[in-house]
């Protein structure tokens, strides 16, 4: 039973795939905005700290979000049965030593519940959750949970693909109180689902049965996690890209008192471009923020908390590439300067933005495009990446909200 549950979460246990098979990262940068046809948006006004920064000077920063970083610690990559390995160690070390404050983890429904029986804190998978919330916390370093994937029973007649959105929303209600309750004293949040604005990750082709599926599922979970431990924080489930369009949806489908804190996953939808490009606008630019924050406000949000649960810059070559969405950067030193300055531009311009989780700490190159590979922070043997020392200097620099 444990080797059949192993092989499964190791298939399926990531946001963006697991280390065999899954769905390609692609999933998270691929909703590129077409440049729009009003040529005035190229000439709006930059802002001072737009123009210094697009200059590559430096942008007047006050604190910049917290510094996260996803790491997959529930893939089978990190284990020996139920005892972290040495790689688990040695990349959980060099976070911290690069001054790191958050750990994003993801985590599967499928997996922690895969019957309809109650979920049991002595279960394989949940036990091995809480000895890697307890290895990262024992560093000193914060750790937020992505809760997402259905069980089949959760999905009747929807196939194997365990990224849907379960048919009945309630049905996840138990679970989250579960999981509120077991680990909730241990944790900085929960963030409902992944990239739900994507039919990848929900399994929902039309959109706006999608955004109302999602609410509904938001709902269920805020109720769930509130009766489980009502301080542990909801976090809205981090959009593919800065999707204001998908967010002004979910609240016109009610989701309005139903998470603690908004997320966004400010890939750009072309990386090569900096991040403080204007020279589109909409949802793949990290510079569309504002059109979040507009939404936010408009639905009386205006001062509540947003989380980036997930961004990063790949490294890699672009040599026969097409497609503007798997466009990578030429070095690990453009990919760090293109971090930092984001953070930098949140400080100077997005108060709102209390934490940054880069991706990703690690994933092996089996099975994955060079994309999805270029976005590691560490090798397997532990060696740093320039980024992530990067990113460390920004810290020591400059104070972090």
């Amino acid at each position: 039973m444990k080797l059949k549950l192993a092989a499964a979460v190791m298939a399926v246990g990531g946001l963006v795939g697991g280390a065999i098979g899954g769905t390609a990262q692609a999933a998270t940068t691929a909703m590129t905005t077409k440049p729009t046809a009003d040529a005035s948006a190229k000439k709006k006004k930059k802002t001072t700290a737009v123009v210094a920064a697009e200059a590559g000077t430096a942008v007047t920063a006050t604190k910049v979000p917290q510094l996260g970083v996803q790491m997959h610690a529930m893939w089978e990559m990190y284990w020996n049965g139920q005892t972290p390995n040495a790689m688990f160690d040695k990349h959980l070390n060099a976070l911290a030593a690069n001054k790191v404050q958050i750990v994003r983890v993801d985590m599967g429904w499928s997996a922690s519940q895969p019957t309809k029986a109650a979920p049991d804190a002595n279960s394989w998978h949940n036990k091995r959750l809480s000895i890697a919330i307890d290895r990262i916390r024992a560093k000193g370093l914060k750790v937020f949970l992505t809760l997402h994937q259905s069980p089949e029973w959760a999905r009747p007649g929807t196939g194997s693909n365990l990224m849907q959105l379960p048919k009945d929303p309630n049905s996840i209600r138990p679970w989250m109180t579960f999981m509120a309750k077991t680990y909730g004293a241990r944790i900085a949040g929960i963030e409902v689902w992944n990239e739900p604005n994507l039919v990848e990750f929900t399994g929902i082709a039309d959109a706006d049965a999608r955004v109302k599926r999602f609410v509904a599922v938001l709902k269920a979970s805020y109720a769930g996690i509130k009766a489980g431990n009502k301080s542990v924080p909801v976090i809205f489930g981090g959009t593919a890209q800065t999707d204001d369009v998908f967010i002004k949806a979910a609240y016109a489908a009610g989701a309005k008192g139903a998470f603690d804190i908004m997320a966004v996953h400010p890939y750009q939808g072309n990386q090569t471009k900096a991040p403080e490009s204007t020279d589109i606008t909409g949802k793949s630019r990290i510079t569309n923020m504002p059109a979040v924050i507009a939404a936010m406000k408009a639905n009386g949000d205006g001062t509540k908390p947003i989380w980036w649960t997930e961004f990063g810059t790949s490294v890699h070559s672009n040599a026969g590439i097409k497609q503007t969405w798997l466009f990578g950067v030429a070095s690990d030193h453009i990919a760090g300067d293109y971090m930092v300055r984001s953070f930098k531009l949140a400080a100077a311009q997005y108060p709102q933005v209390q934490v940054g989780t880069v991706y990703t700490a690690y994933r092996p190159s089996a099975g994955i495009s060079a994309h999805q590979y270029g976005y590691r922070l560490l090798e397997a043997d532990g060696t740093v990446h320039e980024q992530l020392k990067m990113l460390k200097s920004m810290r020591e620099s400059t104070a972090s909200r």
